[in-house]
């Protein structure tokens, strides 16, 4: 994974919408399938990419919970992407107080492509979210951490790690399905006129990105 693809590496580094905000309680288990990422220009026009993960949270305890993302998209390139991890909540909603998670996790991808030289690449990732339970939705806002640990060959003055905000609505579909919309200023902290491909920014810096997630509790 010597010469890692730019775009790709920067779809796989927005992930999947969160779904990991409120505990699910012990023995509890919801399945999720997400597709949605970046807001790019080409061909005339700009359009999401339709980057998809499927995913899987479940309640260890009452307030931790643990989970992880197949993403399917960078099949397509010979790539293999996992991220997992575990959702700590200190603090659970109290009218105007919000459920608070505190999301370690680590990203891991390997190149099933031969004759390469790195195989493994891996990518600490924190993420803090705060929902408010509004009926039988949720309104959850946060930001995702990205600290790369390996130094990127195409790009020697890249930042130390991606900070990345989002603001997001689960809306109830049925007794056991949600879909969950989220907007992600990807990359936030990186300006777009160092990234390789044309993305929609905000202010000159990272991307514009729009998530979309069904998920299935049982």
């Amino acid at each position: 994974m010597k010469r890692f693809p730019m775009l790709l590496l920067f779809i796989l580094l927005s992930c999947a919408a969160q779904t990991n905000f409120e505990p699910l309680g012990k023995g509890a288990l919801n399945t999720n399938f997400s597709v949605g990422g970046p807001i790019i220009k080409a061909f005339g026009t700009r359009f999401p990419i339709p980057y998809a993960t499927i995913g899987a949270n479940y309640g260890i305890a009452d307030r931790l919970n643990v989970g992880g993302n197949l993403h399917l998209f960078s099949l397509g390139y010979k790539i293999a992407g996992l991220d997992f991890g575990a959702a700590w909540f200190p603090i659970l909603n109290n009218d105007f107080i919000p459920t608070i998670s505190l999301q370690p996790r680590l990203l891991v991808l390997a190149s099933m492509k031969a004759d390469i030289s790195t195989r493994w690449r891996a990518y600490p990732l924190i993420t803090n979210t705060a929902a408010w339970k509004i009926n039988k939705n949720f309104l959850y806002t946060g930001y995702d951490l990205t600290i790369p640990v390996t130094e990127p060959e195409y790009d020697s003055e890249a930042p130390g790690m991606i900070f990345s905000p989002f603001i997001g609505y689960r809306w109830k579909l049925g007794e056991r399905t949600h879909l969950i919309t989220e907007f992600k200023w990807h990359a936030a902290n990186v300006r777009s006129d160092q990234l390789a491909v044309e993305y929609l920014p905000i202010g000159g810096h990272g991307a514009m990105t729009t998530l979309f997630t069904i998920e299935r509790s049982f």
